[in-house]
Order: C-alpha cells, then structure tokens, then sequence
C-alpha cells in the first residue's frame, strides 16, 4: 500500500474568526493521535466516526497528508513541501489503532507514523499490538519508531544527575534496539512520554543524532527545535472539527524554540512557578501582528510584552498548577486569512514520586 487537531481556543484577540488559506510551502503541522476507541479513556480517543470525520475534512479540503520521513527531509534540506501539507502520527502503539485506525488510513491511502513503547508489546498486552501487527504495518508501509521501553515520567525524578541520565538514554536506547531487532532498520526518532523533557535530555538526544516529539501545539519548520518538535493533540476535547480547523491551517510563529527556557519546573528546588518565557523572532512582524499577538496561560488570555519589534515575554500572572501547563500564543498571518502559533510546556514538578499512569 502506498499510505501517501488549539486548545477550545477562542480568538479572542481579533473579535472575528477569518476563513482558512493552504499551508506556507516551508512549513507542516503534526496531528497526535493515540486511541480510535469509543470505549477507552476519552482524554486520549476519539471514535472511528470522529476520525472518518478528520480524515474526510482533509480530504475535501486539500491537505496534502504526507509521511513525516519525507516531511523532516523536505524540511531540513531546504525543499519545497506540498502545499497544506500535514503528518499523522500515533502514540503507545494501542491495538485499536491496527483494528479501526488502519483500514481507514487506508481508505484514504493516508501515511502515518506509530510511536511504540516497546515493554507493552513484549508482554503481550491485551490492549497493544503485538510484533506481528507492527510487522505487517511496516511491510504496509507504515513508519515505526521510539517512544522509550516502559512509557516512564523521564524527567519526574529525584535528581537530575548522571545516574539519571544514563538511566533515561539506557530505557531510550533498549526501545530503539527492540524496535530494530523485530522490525529491522527504523528511524532515530523518539516521542517523549506525556510530552516530558528537560533541556539536558534534549542535549543528549541532540549529540547522539535523535529527532525528538512533544507534545505542545505548534508546526514544523526550519526554525524548530528539532528535539522538541510541536505536535497538535487531535483527540478527545481536541477533536472537535470547528476548532481542529484553525490548528490545521495555522502556520508555526517564526520564533527561535531552540532558545526557550528549560521547561522543566522545580518547585522542591525553588524554581519561580510564574515562570517567564522570552521569545526572540527570526524575521520582524508587522506592527499590526504584534498588537494582535495574544497568549493563552491556563486557559486565561495574557498579553506578551514587547521589547523591540524581534522579542517579546509573556508570564503568567499566577502560579501554575502541578504537572502540565502550557503557554500557547496566537497571530493573524500579514496578508493571509490564517494564524501563526506557538507554544511551550511546562512540567511543574515538586520532586514528589510520579502519579501512576
């Protein structure tokens, strides 16, 4: 076979909502899928009918659906994408992906990757594929990859010492060798668990030749950080199709992410938990863009303060709740009728043992 969504995010800085244009030819967005299920947990699924419905949208629409190899490539080389282009990917390998996911990714011949913790698999999980189902997407022409052994908190630990990250690129790393004993050759690309990291695991997936997945909003262009690349969550509150729409004809905010401040909080070491994001642009905006630049803290609006016409900071204004937060950050395009976005988790972490998943 040849296999070829915004948080409920009001617009409420620009007071109307503008019709949708294609995707610059520079850049693509990542939709993050983990269960096509109507009975597992919500926060994580949405039905086969909701993702007929996604896969349609796109479809009629004329997004180009393209595989996140060729996409990367395109990217890094410097080539011109397919106009709208978007990637599929899935999480944890969960066998209603195989059962209901497939036959409709291959009705549509629509390419799509499959992040898998390997552990799972290999303990013959009810709920998982198992070697055989992976083997058959591989030969289909579906792309296999990394996403750790155990789907462990990485960075959810006592200490961020050499112990600990010999620990994560050991889990990282037996995944990785699993995934190319049963499958063959598959690409050095790893999917966070939960979307977790800290910048010394970036630097350390970055020396050993890793591209690396959160799971924070955003696209994909040559400005990304390329450890810590945005994907948008499409499923459960995420898969409502009005606000899918925006996610999938927004463009990432041209920005240097690789800059950003370690996300990682540490709140039994002191760390601020109204922590302050600086954001320095690679290219000048409009005036018009930046008085409409608007960010979205905890589900509350927050104007970003300007310093010059190349950098701006946005803060929350109140302390953020343990676990995951995000900042995202929303712009009305010069000349177009879509948006540029951005965003950046938080973990705030207090040192405590991690909940059980």
């Amino acid at each position: 076979m040849n296999f070829k969504l915004i948080l409920s995010l009001p617009i409420l800085c620009l007071g109307l909502i503008w019709p949708l244009t294609s995707h610059a030819a520079d850049s693509f967005n990542i939709l993050l899928y983990h269960h096509i299920s109507s009975t597992m947990p919500r926060s994580t699924s949405l039905t086969s009918e909701e993702f007929e419905g996604h896969l349609e949208y796109l479809k009629i629409n004329d997004y180009n659906v393209i595989d996140l190899a060729s996409a990367i490539a395109s990217i890094q080389q410097g080539e011109p994408l397919p106009d709208k282009a978007i990637v599929i990917t899935f999480d944890d390998a969960w066998r209603d992906i195989y059962l209901q996911g497939l036959p409709l990714l291959k009705k549509y011949d629509y390419p799509f990757t499959v992040f898998v913790n390997t552990d799972p698999v290999d303990q013959n999980n009810r709920h998982t594929m198992t070697w055989d189902m992976l083997r058959d997407l591989k030969q289909q022409g579906v792309t296999l990859a990394n996403h750790t052994r155990d789907h462990d908190y990485l960075v959810r630990k006592p200490l961020y010492d050499e112990q600990w990250l010999d620990a994560t690129l050991d889990n990282i790393n037996y995944a990785q060798q699993r995934l190319t004993d049963e499958l063959g050759p598959v690409p050095k690309w790893l999917a966070y668990p939960f979307g977790e990291y800290n910048d010394q695991l970036k630097l350390a997936l970055k020396n050993r030749g890793y591209i690396a997945f959160g799971q924070q909003s955003g696209g994909v262009a040559e400005f990304s950080d390329w450890q810590a690349l945005p994907r948008f969550p499409a499923a459960g509150r995420y898969s409502n199709l009005q606000s899918l729409k925006t996610k999938l004809a927004s463009q990432p905010l041209p920005a240097k992410y690789s800059g950003f401040t370690d996300p990682v909080i540490r709140l039994d070491e002191g760390e601020q938990n109204q922590p302050l994001l600086h954001v320095e642009l690679t290219e000048s905006q409009r005036l018009g863009v930046r008085q409409q630049l608007s960010c979205f803290i905890v589900g509350e609006q927050q104007k970003p303060k300007w310093q010059g016409k190349m950098n701006f900071t946005v803060q929350a204004n109140k302390s953020l709740v343990k676990g995951r937060n995000r900042y995202n950050c929303t712009a009305p395009i010069w000349g177009q009728k879509n948006y540029y976005w951005m965003s950046h988790q938080w973990l705030v972490y207090g040192g405590e043992a991690p909940p059980k998943q």
